[in-house]
């Protein structure tokens, strides 16, 4: 049987996903919106979060459980998710030159793979506790979703939300996870990336310093660094992402969960 924690979602939204008396051999997997989402076991139940964005194809789409074994799948239960469409701006933004030169295709994949290489430590039980909290009161500048162009080329969209906090001013764990990652890097300058478990990570970019180390265990609320304008950055802000299982969506939809 699978539950979903809602069956209407917007572009930019996630589900939670749980499935009871599931086997207990052979690998369990969702499928979702072209995608392989994988399903976190906790004794005869799994359960996980499967994400959309703006890319995400909006009407009636059926989400599917499967068991892998023996190279077979076999499907064990299946429901119905409707994605609906949200409507994303552009913004133009006029970059240093200096920083435009951080677009190189090297310095991109050296992101990548030092990015990619912490979220594949995942928790496969849930670390957070509550609500997510916003890591900075300061006023929001940039949404969600955002089309990008800088400098007059498209450069993606915005895979979370900017605040307009002040130089130094301090950066909060939105919620209790483990730090996956901690250092500078070359787009996201001094970043941070914090794994809240079932796939779940937040992540917190462009900040002047950082504050704490690779695996350390963070509280809601414990501070991870200050604002600064490292990296790909106009002048001083925190970007703040939530990733879901390899998708990033809204993070202000889940100061609610």
């Amino acid at each position: 049987m699978i539950h979903l924690s809602s069956g209407v979602v917007r572009q930019g939204d996630s589900i939670g996903v749980n499935v009871a008396r599931v086997p207990s051999a052979g690998t369990l997997r969702v499928r979702f919106a072209g995608q392989v989402w994988p399903l976190y076991r906790s004794g005869s139940t799994a359960a996980t979060y499967v994400g959309t964005d703006p890319f995400t194809r909006p009407g009636r789409q059926t989400i599917v459980v499967e068991v892998i074994s023996s190279g077979v799948a076999r499907r064990l239960a299946q429901g119905t998710i409707s994605v609906a469409v949200e409507t994303f701006p552009t913004r133009r933004l006029q970059l240093d030159p200096n920083k435009e030169a951080l677009f190189d295709p090297k310095l991109v994949a050296i992101e990548q793979r030092k990015a990619g290489a912490a979220f594949s430590k995942i928790s496969p039980r849930k670390l957070w506790d509550g609500p997510f909290m916003l890591p900075t009161l300061a006023r929001r500048s940039s949404p969600y979703g955002l089309k990008s162009i800088y400098n007059g080329v498209v450069r993606g969209w915005h895979r979370g939300t900017d605040f307009a906090a002040p130089l130094g001013s301090p950066v909060r764990a939105a919620n209790r996870g483990i730090v996956r990652l901690a250092e500078q890097i070359p787009l996201s300058g001094n970043a941070v990336i914090v794994d809240h478990g079932l796939g779940v990570f937040t992540t917190y970019l462009h900040m002047s310093s950082i504050a704490v180390a690779v695996g350390r265990q963070v509280r809601k609320g414990d501070i991870v660094g200050t604002v600064g304008s490292t990296g790909v950055a106009t002048g001083p802000h925190l970007h703040w992402g939530l990733r879901v299982n390899g998708a990033y969506v809204d993070p202000m939809r889940w100061i609610q969960h």
